[in-house]
């Protein structure tokens, strides 16, 4: 049970340094982890997965992603999907990252990356109609998340309604007045 605890908070440490655009600390952690299971290395595949997706590596992305394809672990099974999706996307692949925030949803409804996925994807292809529903919804659920706040305004600004972007961001602003991304969205 103790090296099932060191190997959580080891993939947590890594999550970490991941999440601050640390990858060269993010990849000399992971090499460091010792692997016991395949759900272990399920997880250290995704991780390496998201790490080429920040440095634009999608086709090295993808083939970590894959490697997790078929999980025993719903969840490890959701997060595979999502980082697929966001591959597909990045690829321009639009009807396939459709597909894929699908999957990553039927494994884990309650996520909120693959809706903002699903929606920009659905925006990008002309269902605009459609993109909006799913982003009002998860807005009407998470005002206080800033992607999901940011999905929306960035849905408004690709049709050039820019005092509703501005409008969504602003209001966030005054609740979060810390938060960078949306700042810089702002500005």
């Amino acid at each position: 049970m103790a090296q099932a605890l060191n190997f959580d908070q080891n993939l947590r440490n890594v999550r970490s340094e991941i999440n601050k655009d640390n990858l060269n600390e993010a990849i000399k952690k992971l090499k460091k982890i010792k692997i016991s299971n395949d759900l272990e290395q399920d997880k250290i595949n995704l991780l390496f997965g998201d790490i080429y997706f920040k440095i634009n590596k999608p086709i090295k992305a993808e083939e970590f992603y894959e490697k997790s394809f078929m999980s025993t672990d719903t969840n490890i099974e959701s997060m595979t999907m999502l980082g697929l999706a966001e591959v597909k996307m990045l690829q321009g692949d639009l009807n396939q990252s459709i597909i894929y925030a699908n999957q990553s949803l039927i494994a884990n409804q309650n996520l909120i990356r693959p809706k903002i996925i699903l929606a920009i994807a659905k925006t990008r292809i002309g269902d605009k109609d459609e993109a909006l529903e799913i982003l009002n919804n998860l807005y009407s659920n998470q005002k206080k998340n800033a992607d999901v706040n940011l999905a929306l305004a960035g849905y408004y600004s690709s049709f050039d309604d820019n005092k509703a972007a501005i409008k969504i961001l602003e209001k966030f602003i005054s609740t979060n007045p810390t938060n960078i991304k949306t700042l810089n969205e702002l500005g």
